[in-house]
């Protein structure tokens, strides 16, 4: 079973980011939440800020992003936004 998905970060420019995740971390309306691979079709407002990006052991991108939409649906993530900037890229 796999432990990762497909993640596009997409703004009306085109797409800031498109890669294999494990875990996602975004900013909604009433907080944060956190995503997995295998996650239950979940569709969310986001109001904006920081976005934590997990592609595997050690690799971490950071992004800000603006307010938008974020839906998952069979390990697949896509996240509609009006900005995005990459923050840093993290290595542990």
């Amino acid at each position: 079973m796999a432990t990762s998905y497909s993640l596009k970060i997409i703004t009306p420019q085109g797409t800031a980011y498109e890669g294999t995740v494990v875990h996602t971390f975004l900013p909604t309306e009433n907080g944060f939440v956190g995503v997995l691979a295998h996650h239950a079709p979940y569709l969310v407002s986001s109001k904006g800020g920081k976005m934590k990006v997990k592609e595997g052991i050690g690799f971490e991108k950071d992004f800000q992003v603006g307010p938008g939409f974020f839906e998952v649906n069979h390990d697949q993530a896509v996240f509609l936004t009006q900005t995005c900037t990459t923050l840093e890229t993290v290595r542990a």
